[in-house]
């Protein structure tokens, strides 16, 4: 997957949580597909109670769909249940695609496949449920025939290829099913770019829902197998570890004094990056001296021998072109040293701590770090808020 910066991860991911908002004029059906597709459990068991409480004298489709979302979401108790099945009874005996009557449920593929997890999980399907299905896959339309392919896995049907990617994607994970890497590829470029489509907020919930999924995996990092990658996922996200950073103004019970972890030179970042990484990388090593470079006797930060990698640390005070460009040539010249010999290292991940906040050079400095030779990735960090000089 394409890696986005974790900046705009998050402003993406608030996006599309916004955009798969449901309102309390969204039919529940559609409300509760979109709770049950994004794991939102509280806000389907809203829907569900929506959809029991109708006082019609029998409760529409779109009814029963939302109580199958909800019986797929596991929030039904027996009753409910038993509910369920006798509505999908009295649904069996309807007229559909009668001549001259507007269609809905037939051209409703949310609503098709809620329907199609109820009869599934409470087992009363039939054949008409099947012949609906076959009958409604003659649309035209991608995202209803992607939710009515669904509907027909749903009853065993097998070798269907279900489309768009996002909603592939996301039944997929949901199901536990065979996943094609090539829809979930497809997936993330489509929620982390926001794709423009005309198919309502349910793909909008279907996007939502893949590209947490997603984003969980990208932050997944396997103890005990950590890799390259997964240092530098770690690295990337280590600014996360100051939101409960102590820097109190007073102190937070009656019984302990003012707590105050400046971070103040290079050493404190050090203890601060060993904090995160020691417990994921057994072999963690800090201050070790490297083979001596003629009069210089180099020594590194922090290094993991297993990765074959050094995470150098720099420190900026002052604000400025200066600054800049000299932390630049401060780590070109250790990463000319670290890679002079053959030391055991031949990877270098450098990680600022910008005491500066200045923000708005962080891209520039980043693409000057990562241009020199041996550095792979570079990291940082600006002074949080909170820790006020």
């Amino acid at each position: 997957m394409v890696p986005l910066a974790s900046v705009a991860l998050a402003d993406v991911n608030d996006a599309l949580r916004l955009a798969a908002r449901v309102s309390d004029d969204l039919p529940s059906h559609v409300a509760a597909f979109c709770a049950w597709i994004t794991g939102n459990k509280s806000e389907l068991e809203v829907q569900v109670q929506r959809a029991l409480n109708f006082d019609g004298q029998a409760r529409h489709p779109e009814h029963i769909a939302a109580l199958g979302f909800g019986a797929a979401g596991d929030v039904l108790d027996g009753e409910q249940l038993s509910l369920l099945s006798n509505d999908l009874l009295h649904l069996s005996g309807r007229n559909f695609f009668a001549p001259g009557r507007p269609l809905r449920i037939e051209a409703d593929g949310v609503g098709l496949l809620g329907v199609a997890l109820g009869a599934s999980i409470s087992q009363t399907g039939g054949t008409w449920l099947a012949d609906l299905l076959t009958q409604a896959s003659t649309t035209a339309d991608p995202w209803q025939q992607g939710l009515i392919r669904a509907a027909r896995i749903v009853l065993g049907e097998s070798e269907i290829r279900i489309s768009p990617p996002e909603l592939a994607a996301a039944l997929a994970e949901k199901f536990d099913w065979q996943r094609v890497d090539t829809d979930l590829e497809a997936a993330w470029q489509a929620a982390a770019r926001m794709l423009p489509h005309t198919d309502g907020i349910a793909r909008d919930a279907a996007r939502l829902a893949v590209f947490e999924f997603a984003l969980a995996r990208l932050a997944h990092v396997s103890v005990g197998t950590a890799g390259v990658d997964d240092l530098k996922t770690i690295l990337a996200n280590a600014g996360r570890a100051l939101k409960l950073w102590r820097y109190e103004e007073k102190a937070r019970t009656s019984k302990s004094a003012i707590a105050r972890w400046d971070i103040e030179n290079e050493y404190h970042v050090q203890s601060f990056l060993w904090t995160i990484l020691a417990p994921v990388f057994a072999d963690l090593q800090d201050e070790e001296s490297l083979p001596s470079v003629g009069h210089k006797h180099p020594r590194v930060d922090l290094g993991i021998p297993s990765l074959r990698t050094v995470v150098e640390v720099k420190f900026i005070r002052s604000s400025g072109q200066a600054a800049l460009a000299k932390v630049i040539e401060e780590v070109a010249a250790d990463a000319s040293l670290y890679l002079s010999t053959d030391n055991g290292y031949d990877n270098i991940m450098a990680v600022v701590w910008d005491d500066t906040t200045q923000t708005e050079q962080h891209h520039e400095l980043k693409i000057g770090l990562e241009a020199i030779r041996g550095i792979s990735c570079a990291v940082i960090i600006p002074r949080p808020s909170k820790m006020k000089r």
